[in-house]
């Protein structure tokens, strides 16, 4: 998967596009194909340094996402499900929605309806 990774804090050239393997699914977990996802206060200050030890690194950032359950890791949502996640250690304590995939935990993922793209 293509993923934006920040190895170090700095400027916006901190973050690197790179290729990743994608998240291998879990129980309670929900594998995202991620169609969006939103850029914001926290991840600038995370970029810049300002997350202390909030945030633990080499790691893909992104507090929020958007997109499509590709497997529910035995949760009552359905594959293909349109879904938005956020929070809950999301680029933080886990990777995060700035890549093509975000594994996340079912507690913080929600089905929506819409009809974007």
């Amino acid at each position: 998967m293509k993923a934006w990774l920040m190895r170090q804090a700095g400027s916006p050239e901190s973050l690197e596009l790179v290729d990743l393997p994608d998240p291998e699914p879990r129980e309670g977990w929900v594998l995202i194909d991620v169609m969006a996802f939103g850029l914001n206060r926290s991840e600038l200050h995370t970029r810049q340094g300002q997350s202390g030890d909030a945030v633990t690194l080499p790691r893909v950032l992104g507090i929020e996402c958007v997109g499509v359950v590709v497997d529910a890791g035995g949760t009552d949502l359905a594959v293909g499900r349109t879904v938005a996640a956020a929070m809950g250690g999301m680029g933080r304590t886990h990777d995060g929605g700035y890549a093509t995939k975000a594994l996340i935990p079912r507690s913080n993922v929600f089905p929506i309806d819409t009809s974007l793209d």
